[in-house]
């Protein structure tokens, strides 16, 4: 029978293999969270704050997600890395308020189309990776994504004419930082730091808690 060490570099190998750039294990331990985290949905407020059901207030709370995060022991990162076009970084250059530059549509246009396959990516990698491992014996593996979820135009949370049921439960995961999870700190911690601001690329990162 494969040892934990062995089953968790197939799962990272499977990442990398689904269009991961990198993919690392690591101590459950180093997953740092932080209540500013979470803070940072709010203020300044996110265009999904309370819209989007993978997102703040309509997740556990951080008391919670720390309780259960202390109960893992192995998790792994992944990560993709977008090259930033050169027209962006120009804006982000000359940008004095970054806040007004992600109001314009613009820049906003552009960003979609850049970033937001990347997420996609991600989140089918991260949901790939949770279900091979649920596939090892790990039962509790538990996946998130990076930024709020996409897999609807128009989440079923921001409709208040309908009930505010997820349309694809099984596929819907909130995001790290949605769970309060410092990403740039975590990442660190597993070996695989980027840049804030980014300057030439994006790295968006994804979690699966494993055992």
């Amino acid at each position: 029978m494969p040892s934990i060490e062995q089953n968790l570099e197939s799962l990272c190998k499977l990442a990398k293999e689904s269009g991961a750039t990198n993919s690392v294990s690591f101590d459950a331990r180093k997953v740092v969270v932080d209540e500013r985290v979470r803070l940072k949905c709010s203020v300044p407020l996110c265009d999904d704050y309370g819209l989007n059901l993978m997102c703040p207030p309509n997740v556990i709370s951080i008391k919670e997600f720390r309780e259960i995060l202390a109960k893992y022991k192995h998790a792994i990162l992944v990560q993709i890395e977008v090259p930033m076009p050169a027209k962006m970084k120009k804006e982000f250059q000359k940008a004095d308020d970054i806040a007004a530059l992600y109001k314009r549509e613009g820049f906003l246009e552009s960003y979609r189309e850049t970033f937001t396959p990347a997420k996609m990516k991600l989140h089918r990698i991260v949901h790939k990776v949770e279900a091979g491992a649920f596939a090892l014996g790990y039962r509790f593996a538990a996946g998130f994504i990076a930024g709020s979820c996409k897999l609807c135009v128009d989440c079923a949370g921001a409709d208040a004419g309908s009930p505010k049921v997820c349309r694809h439960p099984f596929r819907a995961r909130p995001s790290m930082e949605a769970m309060g999870i410092d990403t740039i700190q975590t990442a660190a911690n597993a070996g695989l730091p980027f840049e804030i601001p980014a300057r030439t690329k994006t790295v968006w990162n994804g979690l699966v808690l494993v055992t």
